[in-house]
């Protein structure tokens, strides 16, 4: 169930909150909680659960947003400072709030025609290669517990 008045992105690191509703991690993360990933977009402006959102959970492999630089096999946390991306982990974070293991990114580079009818195309340089990512990157996080 989506927590009320509450849009989760596709993609979006979320968790549930204290009353079973299913948030984005917001910057000032919570310890203690299970973390997933949106397979959707939702939009509810209901009430709690009026509208469900399709997760990940622990074990699958997903894709997300960096916040920052990350390097391969780097254990990833809620983003400090954009709501829904994933971070190294630092210091100040505690196990409890590690939400997967990054593993590479995109390897494709997409190409935009410069005429009419500016189409675009994909070309693909190996997927997810084991490679340092940007902030902004799409990036396969593997979700752990």
């Amino acid at each position: 169930p989506v927590a009320n008045a509450t849009t989760v992105t596709k993609g979006n690191v979320v968790e549930l909150n204290a009353n079973g509703g299913a948030i984005v991690s917001p910057v000032g993360q919570t310890v203690k909680v299970n973390h997933f990933v949106a397979l959707e977009t939702v939009a509810n402006a209901g009430a709690l659960g009026a509208l469900t959102v399709p997760v990940a959970v622990a074990g699958h492999f997903v894709t997300v947003v960096a916040g920052a630089a990350i390097q391969p096999g780097a254990n990833v946390v809620a983003s400090a400072a954009v709501a829904g991306r994933v971070i190294t982990m630092a210091g100040a974070n505690t196990a409890d709030q590690i939400v997967g293991i990054y593993w590479g990114k995109e390897g494709g580079t997409i190409a935009k025609a410069g005429g009419a009818p500016y189409l675009e195309s994909f070309t693909d340089g190996a997927d997810f290669p084991p490679s340092d990512a940007a902030a902004g990157d799409v990036i396969e996080v593997q979700l752990v517990d």
